[in-house]
């Protein structure tokens, strides 16, 4: 991204100003005097394109990645049917925490695989209870085939959730739709 580089590079500027500003009467510009020396500068500026050199990539430089952190969305046509937290680790493990009330384990593990690209497929297991939360009856396996998009903030798939018995058995209808999710950053 040009714009951070350039806020950098502003930054560094207005920084450098304030640190030589007793030096400079309150100049906003470095004045050469004895104490100061060409070889000086030479060494701010190799300074400043150091700090350059660690200032994170355009997006065109970085390959997108499931990695991280999600604010994902299920929908079935524009119904939200779901929302969560979810965490890609980078050794295929996926974490999820939706709006289900924590009693009921709002919770959950999966695991995935890079498909292609910047496609994923997820499979996330979970258990299925009765009515009353008390006995166990059966599991919902989603399963999600994702892609990122190319700047790596968001994706885009789809999801069908299976449920069956204990033993494997079809016990209702899949149910089929829409995945979309947004990268949570610390900015």
């Amino acid at each position: 991204m040009k714009t951070t580089r350039l806020i950098t590079m502003f930054g560094l500027a207005v920084g450098l100003c304030f640190a030589f500003a007793s030096r400079a009467q309150a100049q906003c510009a470095l004045q050469m005097d004895k104490g100061h020396s060409f070889a000086a500068v030479r060494t701010m500026m190799a300074a400043a394109n150091a700090l350059n050199a660690n200032a994170p990539k355009p997006d065109k430089d970085v390959e997108p990645t499931i990695v991280g952190l999600w604010d994902i969305k299920f929908l079935q046509g524009s119904t939200v049917v779901d929302e969560g937290f979810d965490q890609y680790h980078s050794d295929g493990l996926e974490i999820l925490n939706d709006t289900a009330p924590p009693p009921t384990g709002n919770v959950c593990l999966g695991v995935y695989e890079k498909t292609d690209g910047r496609s994923i497929h997820l499979k996330h297991p979970s258990w299925i209870f009765d009515t009353d939360n008390a006995t166990l009856i059966g599991k919902a396996t989603i399963l999600e085939d994702i892609t990122v998009d190319k700047h790596g903030h968001t994706f885009t798939g789809t999801f069908v959730v299976k449920i069956t018995d204990l033993f494997g058995n079809p016990i209702a209808p899949d149910v089929n739709g829409q995945v979309t999710g947004e990268r949570i950053t610390p900015n």
